[in-house]
């Protein structure tokens, strides 16, 4: 599936320190890893 969606700047140029930061091979990639940390804090925010 593919999402678009539009971000302030200083967020893309957050986002691209991260990228390079953290070893991610593409914005995409860093973007799907981050919603999986939010889907897994939600459940467990759930789970309590």
């Amino acid at each position: 599936m593919i999402v678009s969606f539009h971000i302030p700047e200083a967020l893309v140029e957050e986002l691209n320190r991260a990228v390079k930061e953290l070893g991610y091979t593409s914005k995409s990639e860093a973007i799907r890893d981050a919603i999986r940390l939010l889907v897994r804090e939600s459940r467990r925010r759930d789970a309590r």
